[in-house]
């Protein structure tokens, strides 16, 4: 896991699994729902169309009973070797409308490394919000990146 350029969270983890089976977890609703986000939240919705202009929806409940949501919109999709897409925090809306304070675009490839191994690498840019939360937000994506992709691995097997 790395940090290097600012406002940049990038996270590698190799998978015993073929990259078919790897990238389906990705982009099969049902199978999405098993794995993503943070230890401890359970996914009650799961939604995933993985073309460009297609959304991605995940709410969550937090081992206290709050209830998040992750939306996304995919740019680029590759089958078996590349995702792309852009989410944003639900913010508020001010009146001009769509304020959100902060959106990021994330970057998914998924590298064969031979039969049945699969390397798999996140980067996320944080690429508009308040320059005094950015740090906060790059901190809860690493954490976030690093307990989603174990529990991949555990919905793998």
């Amino acid at each position: 896991m790395t940090a290097g350029e600012q406002g940049v969270v990038k996270v590698t983890r190799v998978f015993d699994f073929p990259r078919e089976s790897v990238f389906r977890m990705w982009t099969d609703t049902k199978k999405l729902a098993e794995w993503w986000g943070p230890e401890g939240c359970v996914n009650v919705r799961s939604e995933v169309d993985p073309r460009p202009g297609g959304k991605m929806r995940v709410d969550q409940r937090s081992p206290k009973g709050d209830i998040s949501s992750f939306n996304a919109t995919f740019e680029k999709v590759i089958p078996l070797e590349l995702l792309v897409y852009r989410s944003a925090s639900p913010g508020t809306t001010d009146e001009y409308g769509g304020f959100s304070p902060w959106e990021s675009l994330h970057t998914v490839t998924f590298e064969e490394l031979g039969p049945g191994k699969t390397r798999v690498t996140v980067v996320t840019k944080v690429i508009a919000g308040l320059p005094e939360e950015r740090e906060t937000i790059v901190s809860a994506y690493r954490e976030g990146w690093g307990q989603s992709l174990d529990k991949l691995q555990r919905a793998l097997r």
